[in-house]
């Protein structure tokens, strides 16, 4: 590893990029690529079509698409690219211009290619720490989608375009999980609040983002609640975001306050949101006691909403509060 991915997510003057870009050039051209980690992988991926083999600025000294070790950020990116347009037809906008028909075409072929070597990680045969989580709610989610073709909630074409569209929804979970815990270099993050141990796990990540976010893809289950933009939660690096989130709710905890429930509650404007843990025997500290992260969702059911209390609160600013 060259760059951190805070370090990645943190260079900021235009001497500093060049400099990177230079670093993992280097790597690139040496074929030194198998050490990169996924960050990097992503990070190359976006700055090497703009470097160029002719003085005219046409001709991308390397393909990205022929590249072997840049193949799941360019899925993700051909993900985010075509998420809403997965008949592949004009008009599409790549966030810097709109594509012509051969551009649309290679990314077609691509996409078929790389949703074909995804869907066979899916399969039984293929497993590791990421990878098991997401199955879980992959499985889940074609439970669901299975379900509600058979009570006929739509037909066979949009089925079967709901089943490619939680795959790409799995694998953009999956590798948003892989780059967050390979950079962090541990599958959790753990710390000490209030004189006990909390871990958010790669199981935290995965359940949160597959049932609170994007209800774009995740809105199969109508009895979900999603969670709006939230000024102190960043999804890239959710579990970080929770940790600042936990110390700092108990550093404003009122003098007398007991740790007795398995949540927290805060508001963000006019809307409520519980986090949850569990106490168990955290595997990622040998079997110490403490609390997994369970999930983080607006609170929108009547029985969460009885668990507010409204009469004992700090207001953190002008947006946030925390409720004990």
């Amino acid at each position: 590893m060259i760059y951190s991915k805070q370090e990645l997510e943190q260079l900021a003057t235009t001497e500093e990029k060049a400099v990177a870009h230079k670093r993992y050039l280097h790597k690139v051209i040496r074929s030194d690529t198998k050490k990169l980690l996924p960050h990097e992988q992503e990070y190359i991926c976006t700055f090497l079509p703009r470097v160029y083999a002719d003085s005219d600025l046409t001709q991308p000294l390397f393909d990205v698409y022929n590249l072997s070790f840049c193949a799941e950020p360019l899925f993700k990116q051909l993900f985010l690219t075509y998420m809403h347009c997965l008949d592949f037809v004009k008009p599409v906008w790549n966030g810097i211009k709109y594509l012509e028909p051969y551009e649309i075409e290679k990314d077609r072929r691509k996409f078929e290619e790389l949703l074909t070597a995804w869907n066979k990680k899916l399969s039984p045969d293929y497993s590791d720490c990421y990878l098991h989580e997401v199955k879980i709610e992959y499985e889940r989610k074609l439970k669901i989608l299975k379900d509600q073709y058979k009570q006929r909630y739509f037909g066979r074409f949009l089925y079967e375009r709901k089943i490619i569209e939680q795959m790409l929804n799995a694998f953009y979970i999956y590798f948003l999980t892989k780059i967050f815990f390979r950079s962090h270099k541990s599958n959790s993050v753990s710390f000490i609040a209030f004189s006990v141990t909390f871990s958010c796990n790669i199981y935290s990540y995965i359940h949160i983002m597959s049932r609170h976010y994007m209800p774009h893809l995740n809105s199969i289950n109508e009895e979900r609640s999603f969670n709006e933009e939230l000024c102190n939660i960043d999804p890239r690096n959710l579990p970080y975001s929770i940790r600042a989130l936990i110390i700092d709710y108990f550093n404003n905890a009122p003098i007398n306050y007991v740790l007795n429930a398995e949540y927290m509650i805060f508001g963000q404007d006019a809307s409520f949101y519980i986090l949850w843990w569990k106490y168990k025997k955290l595997d990622e500290l040998n079997h110490v006691p403490g609390y997994e992260i369970r999930t983080l969702y607006k609170i929108e059911a009547e029985r969460d909403k009885q668990k507010i209390s409204h009469n004992n609160f700090y207001t953190v600013n002008d947006r946030i509060t925390y409720y004990y």
